[in-house]
Order: structure tokens, then C-alpha cells, then sequence
């Protein structure tokens, strides 16, 4: 979780968003299982909803809130480890997706070197 909470302060948000938390447990759940891609709404919004003692559409928007802040402070950063022409910002889905890849990759990379 670290690296996540890592990877998300360096686009600015702390812990002051509400965001933060649900956005950070929600990469957490697309990392331990990808295919809850498949399926964000059930496998992710509403799994964190539940986590947090709130609903899913909560989660969505202030993840939205997330990465309007990521695309503001730094959206070269975000297009980069997207790994494909993001010409427009993410939506809340897309953003989890590009986050739990980075996370997925810098990982195996890190092991590989070991």
C-alpha cells in the first residue's frame, strides 16, 4: 500500500482528499486481483464503499475529484506511466486501471532486478 499512497502523493494528493484513502484502497484491490477490471463497479466501488461505510457512486466521484487533482499537477507524469497516448483525462475507472499497471510493472521490474 505504500507504493500506492507513494504514487499518489506524487500528483499532490495527501491525505487531505477523501479521495486519497478510496482511491488507494481501490488500486490495492485491482493489484491483488486484475480481474476485478472486468467488473469495477461491483469488484471495486462497491467493495471500497463497503470497506468505507459508504456507497459506490461516493467512491466514483471522489476518485473523479483524484484525478481532475493528478491531471492538473502533473499530467505528463500520468500520460507517461499510462503507457498510451492519453490525450484526455481519465475517467475514475481508467485512472485505477493506470495506476494498479504502473504498480503491477514497477514491481515485477524491481523483482526482476533482484
Amino acid at each position: 500500500m505504500t507504493t500506492i499512497q507513494d504514487t499518489l502523493r506524487s500528483f499532490g494528493i495527501t491525505r487531505c482528499y477523501k479521495g486519497f484513502q478510496y482511491a488507494a484502497y481501490a488500486i490495492q484491490l485491482a493489484v491483488e486481483d486484475e480481474s476485478r477490471l472486468e467488473a469495477i463497479t461491483k469488484e471495486i466501488y462497491e467493495e471500497t464503499a463497503e470497506h468505507f461505510g459508504c456507497n459506490g457512486a461516493a467512491v466514483e466521484r471522489s476518485i473523479r475529484t483524484v484525478v481532475d487533482r493528478a491531471w492538473k499537477i502533473d499530467s505528463r507524469l500520468l500520460r507517461e506511466i499510462a503507457g498510451y497516448n492519453l490525450d484526455h483525462i481519465p475517467t475514475a475507472s481508467e485512472f485505477i486501471e493506470i495506476m494498479a499497471t504502473h504498480i503491477l510493472r514497477s514491481s515485477y521490474e524491481l523483482h526482476s532486478l533482484l
